[in-house]
């Protein structure tokens, strides 16, 4: 672990795009001890919270840095002055509409940011371990059980280049990861949609043609911390064991462990819409590499069910009080 200056205190770990909702499970897991004994510094670009701090569920996490990480000038100055041990890239143009509708914004925030942060690794921190931060979108249709790649989106496109730039640092982490949970008041997340849209009576359509196999938010900082701690690189898919469900059944199984209305359910299929951006209808990742590394198995799409209602029902109970 690098040091930060000649005591005995290990570096900092950064954590970008860290009051975006897998930032927030990061800054969450690593409040109260940091990573390693490393005190955890979260990056926003919204200068809004420059002064401020990031919480969820009331908790205290930590003060903000704020930096535009596509502006390499600033990154490298941050960089500089933190030599950070760590750094878990979470930063991303995320959503695929608007990253197919903008795609130079799309470029910006996805290649030019990874672009700016490897750059300063090399120059600043050149053993600082990098976790970057990528996606299933990267695969073709049904790629992810089968390792092809061929993105079909913008997203995926911007994505697998950053993963490119990203690997060209020489201690760097790829995680290809499909995640569910708690959103941000920005991105309200799946289960709040589905529990506000049941509960007004709304329609909701589930669609029985797109298969996942998620994880929860919440296991993948463990995951990232045991990566870190055994120095493992490379490229992992990170999501549930097992062959995975439609987001139909997965959505009817969350609705039905919540007890929501369902009256307003029905069945549907995304390949009949007409979207602005295609989406993969197989986004089914093989973990079983991961598995490996970790050496046990990650927790079935059953148990991410179980956990993503325990978590919904600790913030609507949190949110009453």
């Amino acid at each position: 672990m690098a040091l930060a200056d000649n005591s005995n205190r290990p570096a900092p770990v950064l954590i970008t795009g860290a009051a975006g909702a897998l930032g927030l499970y990061f800054c969450s897991a690593w409040a109260s001890n940091g990573l390693a004994g490393g005190r955890i510094v979260p990056l926003v670009r919204d200068g809004r919270q420059q002064k401020g701090t990031l919480a969820t569920t009331g908790r205290y996490l930590a003060p903000v840095e704020h930096v535009d990480l596509a502006d390499p000038a600033q990154t490298e100055a941050l960089i500089a002055r933190f030599r950070p041990s760590v750094i878990i890239h979470c930063a991303a143009l995320a959503n695929v509409d608007r990253c197919e509708d903008d795609r130079d914004k799309a470029f910006r925030d996805n290649v030019e940011g990874t672009r700016s942060i490897v750059d300063a690794l090399h120059r600043q921190a050149p053993d600082c371990h990098l976790i970057h931060i990528s996606t299933d979108q990267v695969y073709r249709d049904g790629g992810g059980c089968r390792g092809e790649i061929g993105p079909v989106n913008v997203y995926g496109w911007t994505k697998l280049w950053s993963e490119d730039i990203a690997r060209q640092h020489k201690v760097t982490t790829v995680l290809r990861l499909n995640y569910v949970g708690r959103g941000t008041s920005a991105r309200p997340g799946l289960v709040n949609w589905l529990v506000d849209s049941l509960r007004a009576e709304k329609p909701v359509t589930l669609f029985q043609d797109v298969l996942f196999n998620p994880c929860h938010g919440a296991l993948v900082p463990r995951v990232v911390e045991r990566m870190v701690m055994a120095r493992t690189t490379g490229i992992f898919n990170l999501g549930a064991h097992g062959d995975g469900l439609s987001k139909a059944d997965f959505l009817l199984a969350v609705a039905q462990k919540l007890c929501l209305p369902t009256q307003t359910l029905q069945m549907g299929r995304l390949s009949d819409l007409s979207l602005k951006a295609p989406r993969p209808l197989d986004m089914r990742m093989d973990v079983s590499a991961t598995e490996t590394v970790l050496g046990e198995a990650l927790p079935s799409l059953l148990e991410t069910v179980e956990d993503l209602v325990a978590e919904w029902q600790e913030e609507e109970k949190h949110n009453a009080g």
